[in-house]
């Protein structure tokens, strides 16, 4: 499944992102919907996902910045490393984990930035790491930039172990 649909004849973009936004909240919603009524997502509790966080190790203006990562999966640690183009130099990086199938080893993180005060410049490149321990062996690991103001997501880096 994803969250991208195909454009409807004549759909401008900015009803593009409308229609892509709001379905993304459908879509979340109804997984917190179905996971609050039975107690879990998947086969994993909602209260046992693991907690991911970024660091921030520098931030640089740049005139065209460009979204990058890479991630290291070592069974059930994920190391992911990257440069995240913000459209200012002011902000704050976070995480967030979804594991919807635990038992079949596959997560996704998605890392999103807040601007953290007013009046900054930009754009801006914010290199970044960080580090995540799951309950489970990864077999499959996407890593996504959103990008909350333009309701875009920009797949950066993907694991797929083979057997």
């Amino acid at each position: 499944m994803t969250d991208r649909a195909p454009s409807a004849p004549g759909r401008s973009p900015a009803v593009e992102r409308r229609y892509r936004a709001t379905r993304r909240a459908v879509l979340a919603g109804s997984a917190l919907a179905v996971g609050g009524v039975s107690g879990c997502l998947g086969r994993a509790s909602r209260d046992d996902l693991p907690a991911a966080t970024v660091s921030a190790r520098s931030t640089e203006r740049v005139d065209d910045p460009e979204h990058d990562a890479t991630v290291e999966v070592a069974d059930r640690t994920a190391r992911i490393e990257g440069r995240f183009a913000a459209p200012v130099d002011c902000v704050a990086l976070d995480a967030s984990v979804f594991t919807s199938r635990p038992d079949e080893g596959v997560a996704l993180v998605e890392i999103t930035a807040a601007e953290t005060e007013a009046g900054c410049d930009g754009p801006a490149a914010v290199a970044y790491e960080g580090e995540i321990e799951f309950e489970f062996a990864v077999r499959d690991f996407t890593l996504t930039h959103y990008l909350r103001d333009d309701e875009d997501q920009v797949h950066v880096a993907r694991y797929e172990r083979g057997d």
